[in-house]
């Protein structure tokens, strides 16, 4: 047995005979797996609804340089409530793994439908309608998807379509200043020709070539670009060569031709989608609630915290955002309740001649004035009902003055006490 083989029936084993996910979910089967991640049937242990249970190996994508695809697929998926995307119930975390618990999709992957057997243009439009509907919906939420393909195409289980898999997703706030993407995604049949070109790309024309891609593998039940050569497939994709179906109406036809445009600028838009008479037919706008959709938050007490706002569970102080360490502050776990941990603080401040400018249940500020001219703000979040995350901040009013050297040296050590050791855990001197 190969190692990485050792090391995925081990991760299996032991999700399996744990059966149990934070005392929320049941584990059920395993539905599939990747390099990554591995996904399981689950349940809400409250409401008895099916869920979809992505597990994520933390250690092994920071090991390989995937961070930024996770912060990204959590990133785009916070944002997309629509009746055909995968709904994002749930992040969760401890030490090793992360976890996603996601909508489930009964019906299993469009791809294993049309693999069997092409599909009707009538049916071919529904999914495409369904598809664009989804698509629209995330480019107006600034969220480009750059990996659509049947397998990342679900089915529930009234056999409507629903997009998942945003690990290749790009949110506008990270494109760059030229308004272009440069990075090369994507699943080499679907990718745009100017993917290809490496000049830079619009995110939304891209997504709408793969719609195009996958409209014509509904209708047709094979690929447009196609070649054992991957060469010879890019070239064919750079140079728009495909030839549709005898079954294919004239209409289809001219969609396709719009569709597949090698050029991005004279590509069809969402838009132009919407009216035009092929797809028109029959064509329902989603309605999108968002009282429907709305994402799991724990609520009802001041000060908490969900997984999306810290998903790392490691002991001592570092545990700043999803994987490093922040440049203008540091967060640690602790079990002590938040007006001892703020007490403390306040003691150490006098002790220390600072000054304590702000004082509230969950908050406290100190300001080191004319002795040390920095501030510090410390902020309290409930994690759990044992434990809150502690959140602090500084700020250097002038390059010259000590005020990281402040609470390195005299107060962190000082707090040194309220710090939670997980069970089993060494503290590192």
């Amino acid at each position: 047995m190969s190692l990485a083989l050792e090391e995925y029936t081990g991760e299996e084993s032991q999700l399996a005979a744990d059966k149990n996910l934070f005392g929320k979910y049941e584990v059920g089967k395993l539905l599939g797996y990747g390099a990554f991640a591995k996904v399981y049937h689950g349940w809400d242990i409250e409401s008895q609804q099916s869920v979809a249970i992505k597990a994520i190996n933390k250690h092994r994508i920071i090991k390989v340089g995937l961070t930024k695809h996770i912060k990204r697929e959590i990133s785009a998926m916070r944002r997309l409530r629509h009746p055909n995307i995968v709904r994002l119930h749930e992040v969760l975390a401890n030490q090793k793994k992360i976890y996603f618990v996601l909508e489930y999709a009964k019906g299993g992957e469009l791809f294993s439908k049309v693999s069997r057997s092409r599909f009707s243009e009538v049916l071919s439009r529904r999914y495409f309608q369904q598809l664009i509907s989804a698509i629209g919906y995330c480019h107006s939420r600034g969220v480009y998807h750059r990996d659509l393909k049947p397998e990342n195409l679900l089915l529930d289980e009234n056999w409507n379509l629903k997009v998942t898999d945003f690990g290749l997703s790009w949110v506008t706030e990270q494109v760059k200043s030229d308004e272009l993407l440069h990075t090369m995604c994507g699943t080499p049949a679907y990718v745009a020709p100017e993917i290809l070109a490496k000049k830079g790309y619009d995110g939304a024309k891209v997504d709408i070539w793969s719609c195009g891609i996958i409209l014509y593998v509904l209708n047709a039940g094979y690929l447009p670009f196609n070649d054992p050569n991957l060469m010879v497939m890019y070239r064919k994709i750079y140079k728009g060569e495909f030839r549709v179906p005898r079954w294919t109406s004239p209409e289809l036809k001219h969609f396709l031709s719009r569709l597949l445009d090698t050029n991005p600028h004279t590509r069809i838009t969402v838009q132009e989608i919407l009216s035009h008479p092929w797809f028109k037919i029959g064509y329902k706008e989603a309605r999108v609630s968002f009282s429907h959709f709305e994402m799991k938050y724990d609520v009802g007490r001041s000060g908490n915290l969900n997984a999306f706002d810290i998903i790392s569970f490691s002991s001592g102080y570092n545990l700043g955002g999803l994987f490093e360490e922040q440049d203008d502050g540091e967060m640690f776990l602790s079990a002590v309740e938040p007006q001892v941990i703020i007490e403390r603080v306040a003691e150490v401040a006098a002790a220390e001649r600072l000054t304590v400018v702000m004082r509230k249940e969950w908050c406290v500020q100190i300001d080191g004035g004319h002795y040390c001219n920095f501030t510090l703000t410390m902020e309290i979040k409930r994690l759990t009902d044992e434990l809150v995350v502690v959140d602090v901040r500084w700020k250097e009013k002038s390059e010259s003055e000590p005020g990281l050297e402040m609470w390195k040296d005299k107060i962190r050590p000082e707090l040194s006490s309220l710090i939670y050791q997980p069970a089993g855990s060494v503290t590192s001197s």
